[in-house]
Formats: structure tokens, C-alpha cells, sequence
């Protein structure tokens, strides 16, 4: 029996495994034949949903939602996918495997997918079912797999039961492992008001240890998502847990590293029955920033909660109460609002990691003074005191700058002494969300060699209908004056949009590779996909466009419009449209590069409808589609200038040529927004409305009705010979005729005993 059944899991197993879907040794990971092995050593921007390394670049394979099915070795759209940099730059945007056949997927984009050493870290819609057989698809997982996708874990480091989890991967340099960082609101011991709590989790052990319990504010760095810091304050409770507690009109700041343990130790004893483990009061790993109590007018003021206590030193605080708001923090800057309790106004203030960590060994330093480190916050004051600005450094020609979106756009602060001062706008426009800020060599103005020089990309909405982009930075505010030049006759400090890319303002920001941009798309039909786009932006030198490399190529882009709207403004002799239907069916080719659809199309009208073609697309229309297709005939100059994507030789008039899908659509996706953009700028399909009688034709009508009636008389008489027949029997039968049927009698034999053991 033993043996039986041993075969019996062998046999399941084995089945397993040739599906593709095997479970190791364990029970704990799903392997799958994997990809080439990459070479790892350098890793670059982690935490977003494109990640690099030295020869190729993981991403997320567009948006997908957490209701999909993420059955291991299922979804497409959503899996991470891996492409080389090489076909990026050839423009082989299809060529990419699959790696992690899970969804990655999260609420918050501030953080996505990660690659330390040989695995990849991200966070997956769970597949659990509940006891009435429900997928949890409202949990998320948090796993990894190896590089290669050959083995994946099936269990997970933390399971949340929200989509919305604020998280991080990140390793600390002094720690080595890696640590998933979250922060949420929970009920962790039964309160009956949920509260917000940091945790870390070591991925090598699977402890998960509760940094801070209950803070009041916290702040991950946004900027930087591989950034092993959290800061965040906590409210102060004298005699906490007591019948005498006193909330306090001050707060206390915090910073604490992923790998941070050893909570403060807080005395409790006073509070009968104090249990640490099943319901602590107050739980604290991180280091103490700023403690805001103020002035020691009462001396049980200070408590054990408080910076210093139990030491040497005294104390003495001139000042109120002080209540510390943090703003954003971001690749090391923390931005926070200082409050004291008889100012009027809060100011804003500035704090690096590096301010606090003066030995830099991933630690607050020694020396650092929460008290006292109060005193010096005039120094480390923002005068530009909008706390809800979010703030970018930077540096330009040498010297620090702050980047920002105000009421004029964006706009640039100047640094004199540590301290932001005046403030001039960069750009025309408000509303402008800054999607990143990079260096890059283009082509100079003058045509003469080469220039440098710091570069903001950035999205706006409203008015002007696009959503990319890009002005140079300078130090020099009469570069930006009221005057200056349009972008059409070349400026290099003026904005310069980048075609009509658009993406999805709900996901991941976009990425850079090279010259190339990656974004989830939100342009024409891809909407309800929002599958990546690759644009790229490689000038004919191979640096990154100029402003009048851009310029040209946005003139191209539009010119294709233009000419396509021209057929638009052409009549006939007698007032008509030349060319009806014809701009969206070049719209619908410009998409999507088909050329047989329309052919297709107007044979439908003749073979269906029986419709003259002329009353939909007219024979001219059909051949400057051709042509169209073809960049022949009316469109032969754009067979000048060609790319070659995919594999394949793609002229200027089609999108493709601009910027096309990153990775691999579903079959119905593909099928999907195909049939969107026909909808969309094709006519409607004729639909077969005739009958089996329609189609016959004339003469086989007459045939099947000639046909029918010698059936119909047929039937007719041989029913009548049938009745006189029957009829014929009957009469017979009734008259005593032989009858050779058998007969049963069934009259009583009072002779026979039926009851007798011989009968």
C-alpha cells in the first residue's frame, strides 16, 4: 500500500513538472525552466517598475489589476518580463521573456520591483482561497524569485490584507540582508481604533519586528526607494497606560534603519498587570531626531520618555512646546514644519541623513542632541515656507538648488549660507508634476560639437493637451524671462514638449533607459491596457535629442496629422467630400500599420450588403490607404526617413516609428485594442441580415419550390393508400379471417389445486 501510493505522488509530481509548474524539494517555491543567467554586479533603479542591470532591464509588463487571475505561470500583462538593453536600443521592443508569471502589482507606486544579488523582490496579488473557496485577491503577497525566474516562492515574507501597503525593499550596507519595510493601520493588539505601525522583516530569517507602534506621522523616502531610513514622530503620553495619563502638547521625532532592534526600554510597573508581550503600551526601535518638550517649569515633566533620561546632563530649555509635521523625504532630504506652541507660523525646515550620522557608519551619532538640536533649527529654515511644496535638491552649475511646482510652474529656489532664499519661475505653466531630473549630452545649439547640461522632464495637465516635457536647468534667472524665445525657433531654456506621449498618472513614474523612455501608456486606444511604450529619443549622433533635434522630430510627428487632415478640405464638383470616411481610416492605418482591414472592409459591403463600395470608401480613398501603408504615391517622402522596430522597417508616417508597446500584449489584448481603434475610425462592420431563402438566388428558388411541391405530393398520396389499406384489414379481420395470432387463455381450471407442492 505504502509503495502504491508513493507511485501515486510520483505519477502527480511528475505531471506537475511537465506542465511546467513543478514544486521543489520543500514545498515552498514553483520552478519553471528558466532564463540565460544575467550578470547582477551593477543594479540600477531599484524600486520602480523597470529595473537595470548590467545587460538588460527587468519591468513590470504593464498594469494589471489584483482580480486578474495570477494563477503561477498564467498572467502576461502584469508579469515581470526581462529585455536586453541591446534590443532596447535596436528597437527590438518585443523581444522579452517572461521571468515571474505573477502579477506584480501595488496600490502604491512610490515602490515596485527590486533586484538584490540574484533574486527579485516585488509584491503579488495572493491566490489563497478562503473556506467557501474565494481567491483573497485582496491580500497581497510579498515574495521573491531568482533572476533567472527558474524558482519562485510559493509562500510568501509577509502577507497584508490590503492593496495599499506602504512598502520598500532595501539593504542596508552595514546589514547585508534584505528588508521589506511597510507601515500600516492595524488593530496589532485588539485596540479598538486601529493604529499606524512601522515593521521590517528580515528576508533571510522571516522575523518581522515592529519598529515603531502607534506614530502619529512617518515618511519613507520617495525619491530614493532603496533608502534603508524611515522618519517619524510620536505623540507623548505622561504616565501612559495609567488612570493619570496626560497627552502632552509636544511630539517627538524618530529615525530608525531597516535592521534597527531593541526597543527603548520604558518602565510599565506601575500599570497592574502589564503584559510587554500580549499588549505593550509604547514599542520604539529608532533613534531619537528631536524630543519638542519645553520649558522644565514642572520637573515631572521630564520623563523616561524623554531624550536624556536618567543621564548627567541637565537641561535648560528656553522655549515652548514644540510640535514637529513632516513634509516629504526625499533621496536623504527630510522636509518638516516646526511648530512651537506660541508662534504664530510654522517654519520649514531641512534635515539630511548625513546631518545625523556624522562618522557615517548608518547610525544617529553619539553627539547628536535631540534637545538641543532645537536651537539650531533657524539655521537648517526654508524661508519659502509652503510645507505642501515637495521639494527636489539639486545642483546646478556648482551650487544647491531647490526644484518645485508652484503657482507659476516650476520653479527654482536659490541656497545662500544653508538657506533658501529667493525664487524665480522656470516655466509658463502651472500645474506641472516633475517626473524626473537628469543629466544628458545633446548636440549644442550653435551645431558646433557637444553641450551639457541638467534637464527636468515633467508633466502638466490642462490646457495644452500633452503631457511630456522637458526644459533645461540654469542657474541665471534672465534665462527664463517673460521674453524669451518660443521653443519653435530653438531655445535651450525654453519647454519643450515631447510628442503626445501621455501616461498614466496612477502608475509607476516613468523610467529612463538611455536615451529611451519608458511609460505606461494612456495614448489612443491603450487606455483600457496601459501596456509600456517605448520612445526613444536617440538623436542621428547617438546622444539624447537637443531642443532642435526635438523640435524637428515633434514637427515630423505632427506633419503626419496635418496631411492626413488635408483630405479632409477636398470636395468634389458638386460640394460632396472627395474623400469620405478616409482621414480616420489613415488615423486607424497610422495605429496600427494594417493594411488589409480596408480591403477587407469594402469586399464586406459588396459580398454582405450588397452596397456599392463608393458609398463607404471610394476607389481612390482605398489606393491612398494603400499607399498610405506603403509610404508610396501621396506619402512617398516618408520613405526617406525609416526605423527599424521590431525586426522591421517602419516609416515616419506610423506610430511605431515614434514610439511603440515594450514587451508582449495578450492575444486578447492585441485582438482587444485592435478592435477598439476600428471602432473607434473604420465603419462598422456590415452586418448579414439575408436569409438561407435570400441566398438562394432566383432560380434555385424556383427550383426548390418545384422540388417541394413533388415532395408534398408524394407524401399526400402515399398517406391515402395507407388509409385505404387500413381500412381494407379491418374489414377483414371483422369478418372471421384467419388469425394467426397468439392467444393466452386465461379461463379457470377448478380441476387443478394450485395450491398443491405438484402444481
Amino acid at each position: 500500500m505504502r509503495k502504491t501510493i508513493t507511485k501515486i505522488i510520483c505519477v502527480a509530481a511528475a505531471a506537475i513538472s511537465a506542465a511546467g509548474l513543478a514544486l521543489s524539494a520543500g514545498c515552498a517555491s514553483w520552478t519553471r525552466d528558466g532564463v540565460t543567467p544575467d550578470n547582477y554586479e551593477n543594479v540600477t533603479s531599484n524600486g520602480g517598475f523597470a529595473v537595470q542591470t548590467d545587460d538588460y532591464v527587468y519591468f513590470v509588463n504593464g498594469s494589471e489589476l489584483n482580480t486578474a487571475d495570477n494563477t503561477f505561470g498564467t498572467p502576461l500583462r502584469g508579469s515581470i518580463q526581462r529585455i536586453s538593453k541591446q534590443d532596447i536600443a535596436a528597437r527590438n521592443y518585443s523581444a522579452s521573456q517572461t521571468v515571474v508569471p505573477l502579477i506584480a502589482y501595488a496600490v502604491n507606486t512610490d515602490a515596485g520591483i527590486y533586484v538584490y544579488g540574484d533574486r527579485i523582490y516585488y509584491a503579488t496579488p495572493s491566490t489563497a482561497k478562503s473556506s467557501s473557496g474565494v481567491v483573497q485577491n485582496s491580500n497581497m503577497e510579498f515574495k521573491s524569485s531568482t533572476l533567472d525566474g527558474s524558482e519562485t516562492m510559493s509562500d510568501y515574507y509577509y502577507r497584508s490584507s490590503s492593496t495599499a501597503l506602504d512598502y520598500r525593499y532595501v539593504q542596508p550596507e552595514e546589514d547585508g540582508a534584505v528588508y521589506l519595510m511597510y507601515a500600516l493601520s492595524e488593530s496589532l493588539y485588539g485596540e479598538a481604533s486601529p493604529t499606524t505601525n512601522i515593521h521590517s522583516v528580515n528576508t533571510a530569517t522571516g522575523e518581522d519586528t515592529l519598529i515603531a507602534y502607534n506614530v502619529s506621522g512617518y515618511a519613507f523616502d520617495t525619491e530614493d526607494p532603496t533608502d534603508p531610513y524611515v522618519f517619524y514622530t510620536m505623540d507623548v503620553t505622561y504616565n501612559l497606560g495609567s488612570a493619570n495619563a496626560i497627552s502632552e502638547g509636544y511630539n517627538q521625532m524618530f529615525v530608525a534603519r531597516a535592521d534597527a532592534t531593541g526597543a527603548m526600554d520604558i518602565d510599565f510597573s506601575y500599570v497592574p498587570d502589564y503584559n510587554a508581550e500580549e499588549s505593550p503600551l509604547y514599542v520604539n526601535c529608532g533613534d531619537f531626531v528631536y524630543d519638542g518638550i519645553g520649558n522644565l517649569a514642572y520637573a515631572e515633566r521630564y520623563s523616561q520618555f524623554n531624550y536624556g533620561y536618567g543621564g548627567s546632563q541637565p537641561f535648560a530649555i528656553d522655549r515652548t512646546d514644540t510640535v514637529y509635521d513632516i513634509s516629504h523625504f526625499k533621496n536623504g532630504e527630510l522636509t518638516f514644519t516646526v511648530q512651537q506652541s506660541l508662534d504664530s507660523s510654522a517654519a520649514l525646515c531641512r534635515l539630511t541623513v548625513a546631518d545625523l550620522d556624522s562618522d557615517s557608519d548608518g547610525s544617529v551619532d553619539e553627539s547628536w542632541n535631540a534637545v538641543a538640536a532645537n536651537d539650531s533649527l533657524a539655521s537648517r529654515r526654508l524661508l519659502i515656507s509652503d510645507d505642501a511644496a515637495d521639494y527636489t535638491f539639486v545642483e546646478i552649475d556648482g551650487e544647491e538648488w531647490a526644484l518645485y511646482s508652484g503657482e507659476n510652474g516650476l520653479e527654482l529656489g536659490r541656497f545662500s549660507g544653508g538657506v533658501l532664499t529667493d525664487e524665480f519661475p522656470v516655466t509658463d505653466s502651472g500645474s506641472a508634476t516633475l517626473l524626473a531630473v537628469r543629466e544628458e549630452t545633446t548636440a549644442a545649439e550653435n551645431g558646433d560639437g557637444t553641450e551639457t547640461a541638467l534637464y527636468a522632464y515633467y508633466s502638466l495637465t490642462g490646457g495644452n493637451g500633452y503631457t511630456f516635457w522637458r526644459i533645461a536647468l540654469s542657474s541665471s534667472p534672465e534665462n527664463y524671462s517673460p521674453n524669451k524665445l518660443p521653443y519653435e525657433e530653438v531655445y535651450k531654456y525654453s519647454e519643450v514638449r515631447i510628442l503626445d506621449l501621455d501616461a498614466a498618472s496612477d502608475w509607476y513614474m516613468p523610467e529612463f533607459v538611455g536615451n529611451t523612455i519608458l511609460f505606461a501608456s494612456e495614448t489612443e486606444g491603450m487606455t483600457a491596457y496601459n501596456y509600456i511604450m517605448a520612445c526613444d529619443l536617440t538623436s542621428a549622433d547617438g546622444d539624447m535629442m537637443s531642443n532642435a533635434e526635438l523640435n524637428e522630430y515633434n514637427e515630423k510627428y505632427e506633419a503626419v496629422e496635418e496631411k492626413i487632415d488635408e483630405y479632409s478640405e477636398e470636395n468634389n464638383s458638386d460640394g460632396s467630400l472627395a474623400y469620405e470616411n478616409l482621414p480616420d481610416a489613415l488615423r486607424y492605418a497610422f495605429y496600427t500599420g494594417d493594411r488589409e482591414y480596408l480591403a477587407e472592409l469594402i469586399q464586406a459591403y459588396v459580398d454582405i450588403a450588397g452596397e456599392d463600395r463608393e458609398h463607404r470608401y471610394s476607389e481612390r480613398s482605398a489606393e491612398i490607404y494603400l499607399e498610405f501603408c506603403d509610404a508610396s504615391g501621396d506619402w512617398a517622402d516618408y520613405a526617406q526617413d525609416t526605423r527599424t522596430v521590431n525586426g522591421g522597417t517602419v516609416c515616419a508616417n506610423m506610430q511605431r516609428y515614434y514610439y511603440a508597446v515594450l514587451g508582449r500584449m495578450t492575444d486578447a489584448d492585441s485582438d482587444g485594442l485592435r478592435d477598439s481603434l476600428r471602432a473607434s475610425y473604420m465603419q462598422a462592420y456590415p452586418q448579414d441580415t439575408s436569409t438561407w431563402w435570400d441566398d438562394m438566388g432566383t432560380a434555385w428558388q424556383v427550383v426548390f419550390i418545384v422540388a417541394m411541391c413533388v415532395v408534398g405530393l408524394a407524401v399526400l398520396g402515399g398517406a391515402a393508400v395507407l388509409v385505404i389499406w387500413l381500412v381494407r384489414r379491418k374489414k377483414t379481420v371483422g369478418k372471421g379471417g384467419d388469425d394467426s395470432r397468439s392467444h393466452i387463455d386465461i379461463t379457470d381450471d377448478k380441476d387443478i389445486d394450485v395450491y398443491s407442492e405438484d402444481n
